[in-house]
């Protein structure tokens, strides 16, 4: 049987040492681990001289005398771990390694150390590439079959703790940053703007109001610690809130917490905001109120006898004066009352007179109202996927008697589609660094509920062949780019991709296909959404199917065309949900119950931008509707546009029978419709240039 010989270093090592390396393991898991962890600004080489200084001699004179016999395991040991502090986040006060409890032989050297360290500053914040530090033993076989073991200084690290050089550098600046912010941004400048999101009064800050409570916590507690303290708290609490916290001052609410701090009006640093987060057609966030602001328009309102005419409904068709409409099928005419009605009946005995088109015919808007409107008896316009930002609403007093509040005399408004919202799923791709402020996105997610663990993979061929997908994820000639890739999903968070074309002007012309790829099958089942956006639309996509390996599931193509127009052609008809909205097919031909210019130019009026609807049978709006907007209002109530903004957000539109909803169109836009029109029988099809 051999023999077994402890030695510690190059000498015998008797029964204190591994007691004492014990100790300082156990202390570490105990006192320390629980806590945050950091380095302190003390070379490694400064403590372990000094530790080797301290040495009784007694127990090692060598190591007093003859550094050529030091351990070079202990020494390692460190060089990685000697300056790693706990912080006691109650007294602020260091626990070090050498605070644990101690062995009588290596009192004095620890004592020493310890005390060293406790006067230092924090470097850096504690992370490990390496699961153990140090080495615990080793051993070494003599001739005589002797065999030594040499024991050593070692931590076995948590997982917590595990983390990249990368990550060590962030968190510097993540509390430089936090002291920064600490300084410029005030309590009440983060109370009057959590008192902002209670009302809903800026664009899309309500995900901001978590942050903002563990801000505020945040200045209430630091206005307590001393300054003898600070340092290690601005260490602390940087890990402790998080990247999100912590650089809050780099941020867009931060810049809007630093504006208001320093004085600039609420008003302006509000718009400064929105200007940064909104989309570019953001006009009206929820104004900034007092009470006094609600009660001086409230007193304005009531002078002028516009009380009444606040409550608002969806016009319907007795609403308007016939004179004021273009175009009416039969069934409307018979509503409204008009005598013309009854002479339809006599078209059966006309003459069929046959024409022939063999393409479409193109024609301008004004000529379409005057030379064919008059003789239409039915209409249909032909419903495409690019008209969804075009839904409109015809709104109407609740009361038929109520002063218009309008520039115009008729107290009509109307009100288009609020497409401004972004989806979830834009803002998970936009939370992994995927860009989405682009001309065409084609997103996918999967990984929603049960852990998925499949690799899903985007995938856009383009025109001429080439494609785009983790292989080759950029193109120089396109700019088509994979600029989300995700290979393992992870438990609980839901997994997305996203292939990007930020400007279209670089895109050939042609059809660009887009698919899912199973690339590795895990065993997830649940299949994926998938979103394409272009033009201020998203349209969505559901295989709710399992994928094979290797399988490729074809979504939807998007043609980019000689007009320089987006098309989409749904490969997954029966999953895309757009393919109703508002009650309306799309890629049909939709009867239409009449057509009307917008109220700002019914009689005598002609106020602004002139617009021109086409009311669609069976068209429901199924959105919140504004009652009106502020640019639609007289002059004298100019001084109280911030209430009547507000006073629109909060009165509902009423339900009313046969709405008059449809799609509208700005003169002051080119568009082009196509609409199919019967005239005594005779069937017609013009592509109307609006």
């Amino acid at each position: 049987m051999s023999k077994v010989i402890i030695k510690w270093g190059e000498y015998l090592l008797e029964e204190y040492f591994t007691k004492q390396v014990n100790m300082m393991y156990e202390h570490f898991n105990s006192q320390m681990a629980t806590r945050k962890l950091f380095k302190v600004d003390i070379g490694w080489d400064e403590l372990w001289k000094l530790y080797l200084d301290n040495i009784p001699s007694k127990i090692n004179p060598i190591y007093s005398t003859n550094n050529e016999y030091e351990c070079s395991a202990c020494r390692h040991f460190f060089h990685k771990a000697s300056n790693i502090v706990a912080v006691d986040e109650e007294t602020y006060e260091y626990i070090t390694l050498f605070g644990c409890e101690r062995v009588p032989e290596l009192e004095g050297v620890f004592e020493v150390l310890d005390k060293k360290i406790a006067k230092a500053r924090i470097r850096e914040r504690f992370l490990s590439d390496s699961e153990r530090l140090g080495t615990k033993e080793d051993y070494h076989i003599l001739k005589d079959g002797t065999i030594l073991r040499y024991d050593h200084f070692y931590l076995d690290i948590p997982e917590k703790y595990m983390g990249t050089h990368r990550e060590i550098m962030e968190s510097r600046a993540d509390r430089k940053i936090l002291e920064d912010s600490t300084s410029c941004i005030s309590i009440d400048a983060v109370d009057t703007v959590l008192e902002l999101i209670e009302t809903d009064s800026i664009y899309r800050a309500t995900e901001w109001k978590d942050v903002l409570n563990k801000f505020r916590k945040y200045l209430k507690e630091h206005e307590n610690i001393s300054t003898s303290n600070i340092d290690r708290y601005y260490w602390v609490k940087s890990v402790e809130l998080g990247s999100t916290i912590s650089k809050i001052k780099n941020l867009s609410m931060g810049v809007m917490l630093t504006d208001i701090t320093e004085g600039m009006p609420l008003e302006d640093a509000v718009n400064k905001y929105e200007k940064i987060v909104a989309p570019t057609n953001y006009k009206r966030p929820k104004p900034i109120l007092t009470r006094q602001m609600i009660e001086n328009a409230r007193q304005k309102m009531d002078e002028l006898g516009y009380l009444d005419s606040i409550p608002r409904r969806y016009a319907n068709l007795t609403d308007i004066n016939i004179n004021d409409i273009l175009f009416a099928n039969r069934d409307v005419k018979q509503v409204l009352g008009s005598s013309d009605g009854i002479f339809d009946k006599l078209n059966q005995f006309v003459m069929n007179k046959n024409k022939n088109f063999d393409k479409l015919q193109e024609i301008k808007l004004n000529e379409f109202v005057e030379k064919v409107l008059p003789t239409a008896t039915e209409v249909e316009l032909y419903m495409s996927y690019n008209m969804g930002r075009n839904f409109v609403s015809l709104i109407a007093p609740v009361n038929p008697d109520a002063v218009s509040m309008f520039k115009w005399d008729n107290p009509f408004s109307w009100t288009y589609i609020n497409n401004l919202a972004d989806s979830l799923m834009k803002q998970r791709v936009k939370k992994m660094g995927g860009d989405v402020d682009v001309d065409l996105r084609f997103s996918i997610q999967w990984n929603t509920g049960r852990w998925d663990k499949n690799d899903l993979d985007a995938h856009c061929t383009e025109p001429d062949g080439n494609e785009i997908y983790f292989g080759d994820m950029k193109s120089d000639k396109t700019g088509g780019w994979l600029d989300v890739d995700i290979i393992h999903p992870e438990r609980n968070k839901s997994a997305v991709e996203n292939i990007q074309y930020k400007d279209k002007s670089l895109m050939s012309r042609g059809e660009y296909l887009f698919r899912v790829h199973q690339y590795t099958y895990r065993g997830g089942n649940d299949g994926f959404t998938a979103e394409i956006e272009f033009d201020g639309r998203i349209f969505n996509f559901t295989y709710p199917f399992k994928l094979y390996d290797k399988e490729y599931v074809d979504v939807a193509k998007v043609t980019l065309n000689d007009d320089d127009q987006f098309e989409l052609e749904s490969m997954l008809d029966s999953q895309s949900s757009n393919q109703k909205e508002w009650n309306i097919s799309y890629n049909t031909f939709v009867p239409v119950s009449l057509i009307c210019y917008s109220p700002n130019y019914w009689g005598k009026n002609n106020v602004g931008n002139k617009h021109i609807f086409f009311m669609l049978k069976g068209c429901v709006n199924e959105d919140t509707a504004n009652p009106w907007f502020n640019e639609f209002l007289n002059s004298e109530l100019i001084e109280h546009k911030r209430v009547t903004e507000a006073l629109s957000s909060v009165t509902s539109v009423e339900e009313s029978e046969n709405q008059l909803s449809g799609v509208g169109f700005s003169l002051t836009q080119r568009n082009k419709i196509t609409v199919k029109v019967i005239s005594r029988n005779v069937e017609r099809i013009f592509n109307v240039i609006i």
